[in-house]
């Protein structure tokens, strides 16, 4: 498995307006978003780092007609989760991540009011793919690649919601345990499901996580193709 740091520079408004003013404000700093989704009803949700001073920013996204809810916490550092009505640009490129086999490693780093910087985790021959599928009006700089080995939470953003929350369960009732504590018909139970879906979804799970596992004995796509090369291309 490899890695790809890029720097993604667009204008803020394209995302809101609001963005572009939360960024260049003086006395507010955000400096890292830990997370982004694009639920099912359509709402953007975000988990965002920052300092400075909180009123401040509250009053700004207050003012903010796209947010639906904003809740912080923390003083000197703070967290701020936000749900917004997404624009039909933000809405395309979370889309777009949703359906790529390259994901991002969280969090991404905020550079200035323009640029972000952001880590893609995936096979070599994905990255190519995944680059060319971002808006035209983003101006993408390759800062370094690698290769990268997978952590709980990398593997877990391979999963559909469902496989994860089965995977979850799972591990808790001790389907993995040695002696195993339970099987397929009590893990449905749990689920409200069939232990037949059960099965299936668990064959899913494990297929995936040993195929990204594979990555660690260094074995290379079968394309052969490197990163640094497939990504240059842009």
């Amino acid at each position: 498995m490899r890695h790809v740091t890029v720097r993604l520079s667009l204008e803020a408004p394209q995302f809101h307006p609001f963005v572009g003013e939360l960024l260049a404000d003086p006395v507010v700093s955000v400096q890292r978003v830990h997370r982004a989704d694009l639920l099912d009803d359509g709402t953007l949700v975000v988990l965002a780092e920052g300092h400075g001073d909180r009123e401040r920013f509250e009053s700004i996204v207050g003012a903010a007609d796209p947010v639906r809810e904003c809740s912080l916490s923390g003083e000197r550092t703070w967290y701020a989760y936000l749900s917004i009505d997404p624009t039909e640009f933000a809405r395309t490129l979370m889309q777009t991540r949703r359906s790529s086999d390259v994901f991002v490693k969280w969090p991404i780093s905020i550079v200035d009011q323009k640029t972000v910087e952001v880590t893609y985790v995936g096979h070599d021959s994905g990255f190519r793919e995944k680059l060319a599928e971002l808006p035209e009006a983003i101006d993408v700089e390759i800062v370094r690649t690698g290769t990268s080995y997978p952590d709980a939470a990398q593997l877990l953003e391979k999963l559909t919601e469902r496989q994860r929350e089965i995977f979850t369960v799972a591990v808790e009732q001790g389907y993995y345990a040695d002696p195993r504590r339970a099987t397929h018909q009590e893990l449905a139970d749990e689920l409200y499901c069939s232990a037949a879906n059960v099965g299936e979804h668990l064959r899913k799970i494990e297929a995936t996580v040993f195929r990204e596992l594979r990555a660690l004995d260094g074995t290379p796509d079968l394309d052969g193709n490197d990163a640094a090369s497939s990504v240059s291309d842009r």
